[in-house]
């Protein structure tokens, strides 16, 4: 049975998106003797409501920007978070208890973390006392900016335990709490989403709209998020009513994680660099504490083990004879993995506009190899905005996929099998590339500021546009058994489609701008992979598509 401390971790769930019931929640809990530590089953986290704080940008005493991360394996923590220089204690309390801010720390384990201090000039350029790491440019601001990045992490959790803790100063702490994974998962869940690109105050609610969503869908099983880049984005001017008047771009990310950060103090925050991250140098290094086995101004790349599964984290903004070298190895290290999972901004196969750019074609000859050579099972990718999802693709001795030969379509269409009224690829030859669209106010369909909310679904569950001025089309929305080069030149064969008079069939290759925004939920056993998509209009959430696929 999966872990019942779990369940109760996310009882709370839908009365917080509710806004209800929350008393009635914490009813259902007796108390535990405040010297007895609770036996798993009693254990209940429940989540603070969000406080509607979209404007100010300011970091100050109060922690800012703050990170719950894996550390070096599940049973490890990071904790990270910004403040203005002048606070530099970097200290956890940790206690075993699932009490958050009402947990008795006067007997807790004090922790000290590194305190970085950097600055960022209104011209961009990151740079950091003691020359921790080298100066990088990002993009510029109208002043500058000198700050404290605090972080600081545990390992050797124990097992199927609850945890409170405060980070921060004195009169400025920051609490929560968070449930250690047992030693055997039965399955694994994780929220998979991607640039979100917060812009101002009127567009960062969205993405905190599709992240409550997320959670709420993905349920109480939800193990931790999986964010492949492009946090905010760095095409932002002015923002009206707040200060500063151009706010760095580093204090952008900040905020996209500040209006989720009551939500996820309990959750693991696995992050990417998008292509957007680099006008905020270092931005993921500064956001998060991660064992990382690189480190770049532009982003970050990691890996860790979640029991049977391998999740590898790439920096497409760098892609180098290190990170290269450094993925070979670490793949072969994870060879006994049941699945293999690779998340990365810049997508190797997509039918968006960017699938043709030196850049994705860079990804697809140095990457796409390996992951055919080591057997990755799943690849998750961003950068497009719209929807994408392939056929397990295979490389063969020549350099190109096995999708065609002699120009001809090779059919790589798996075995399949239905379980439990379930229909499954099984045992694939092949890695499955995904793209799911755009989760804030963007879209593979959008003009400059994007058109996601213009779109609604009518009583019959058909997605309608609202202005009757603009063309909401479907048939965008396609089937595809693609032909992929080495230049990355698709060529689509579509065998039906979305239109008027044939639905588009969940679970087929498919390919289309959708104008809302998406997410994935992504189920793990030691025998099946699912992966979930949905498309999300204010409070309505509908399942887009599906990739089931069994190992025996």
């Amino acid at each position: 049975m999966k872990n019942t401390n779990k369940a109760f971790l996310r009882l709370s769930v839908l009365s917080l998106i509710a806004f209800c019931s929350l008393i009635s929640c914490q009813k259902n809990v007796q108390p535990a003797s405040s010297n007895t530590e609770p036996p798993e089953e009693a254990y209940h986290i429940v989540r603070p409501e969000f406080k509607d704080d979209f404007v100010t940008y300011d970091i100050a005493q109060d922690p800012k920007g703050f990170n719950l991360t894996y550390y070096s394996d599940i049973y490890s923590r990071g904790f990270s978070w910004l403040t203005s220089q002048d606070v530099n204690e970097t200290e956890l309390y940790l206690v075993k208890s699932d009490k958050g801010e009402e947990a008795d720390f006067s007997n807790a384990e004090v922790i000290n973390g590194q305190t970085v201090e950097f600055t960022v000039a209104k011209n961009g350029t990151v740079s950091f006392k003691d020359n921790v790491l080298p100066s990088a440019k990002g993009s510029s601001g109208s002043f500058d900016l000198t700050l404290h990045s605090h972080k600081v992490h545990v390992e050797n959790l124990e097992k199927g335990k609850a945890y409170s803790y405060k980070v921060g100063a004195p009169e400025h702490y920051l609490y929560g709490a968070f449930i250690v994974e047992k030693e055997s998962a039965k399955t694994i869940t994780a929220i998979q989403m991607s640039d979100a690109q917060t812009k101002d105050a009127s567009k960062i609610s969205y993405w905190r709209n599709t992240f409550t969503k997320s959670v709420e869908t993905a349920g109480e099983d939800l193990d931790m998020v999986l964010y492949n880049g492009d946090q905010f984005d760095q095409n932002m001017g002015s923002v009206s009513g707040g200060s500063p008047s151009k706010p760095l771009r580093l204090q952008m990310y900040t905020k996209a994680l500040d209006v989720i950060g009551d939500y996820k103090r309990d959750i693991t925050y696995m992050t990417s660099s998008g292509n957007h991250e680099p006008s905020a140098a270092y931005s993921q290094y500064l956001h998060s504490d991660i064992n990382y086995a690189g480190i770049n101004a532009d982003g970050c790349y990691y890996s860790y083990d979640y029991d049977y599964a391998h999740f590898v984290v790439l920096d497409t903004n760098s892609i180098n004879d290190a990170q290269i070298n450094w993925l070979k190895s670490d793949l072969d290290t994870a060879s006994e993995a049941k699945w293999k999972i690779v998340t990365m901004h810049i997508s190797p196969y997509s039918t968006g506009d960017h699938s043709n750019k030196t850049e994705n074609q860079g990804i697809v000859e140095k990457l796409t190899p390996i992951f055919s050579q080591k057997h990755v099972d799943l690849v998750l990718q961003a950068h497009d905005h719209t929807y994408n999802k392939t056929l397990p693709y295979r490389w063969d001795a020549a350099g190109y996929t096995t999708t065609y030969n002699n120009d001809e379509v090779v059919n790589l269409n798996p075995e399949t099998e239905v379980v439990n009224e379930v229909k499954y690829d099984k045992n694939p030859n092949g890695t499955y590339y995904i793209t799911t669209g755009a989760a804030g106010h963007r879209n593979g369909a959008a003009e400059e500021d994007g058109i996601w909310a213009e779109c609604y679904y009518d009583e019959s569950g058909e997605l309608k546009g609202l202005n009757p001025n603009k063309t909401f089309t479907t048939n965008k929305y396609k089937n595809e058994v693609g032909k992929i080069t080495q230049d990355n030149q698709y060529e689509p064969y579509t065998h039906g489609g979305y239109n008027s008079d044939q639905h588009y069939e969940i679970g087929d290759p498919a390919s289309g701008n959708v104008n809302a925004a998406m997410f994935g939920v992504l189920n793990l056993s030691e025998t099946t992979l699912s992966y979930y998509s949905y498309t999300v209009y204010g409070d309505i959430v509908k399942l887009f598509d599906t990739l089931d696929v069994l190992k025996q």
